[in-house]
């Protein structure tokens, strides 16, 4: 059967080698970060990061709301990140 299931993730722009990267973590998921070139392709792979990680689980990791995310990140951008989860 196939959820969705949504996870609070950190965005922190950076910069390598003169290039802005934007890494992405998830606070309620310790080994979750990615990253990406531009907002737009960092959210797709933490789309697919989440996916990955979670698939085939059986018990979800209790997720954080928004908000006690973004007091513990105050200077970065906080984002709700939905994949599909396949619970087997």
């Amino acid at each position: 059967m196939i959820n969705k299931i949504t996870y609070p993730a950190v965005v922190a722009q950076s910069v390598l080698d003169d290039q802005i990267m934007y890494n992405v973590s998830f606070p309620d998921l310790s080994s979750a970060i990615t990253y990406g070139t531009n907002l737009r392709e960092a959210l797709l792979n933490a789309r697919t990061l989440l996916k990955l990680l979670l698939d085939g689980e059986e018990v979800l990791p209790e997720s954080s709301t928004m908000t006690e995310v973004q007091a513990h990140y105050p200077k970065c951008m906080v984002s709700l990140v939905t994949a599909e989860w396949n619970k087997e």
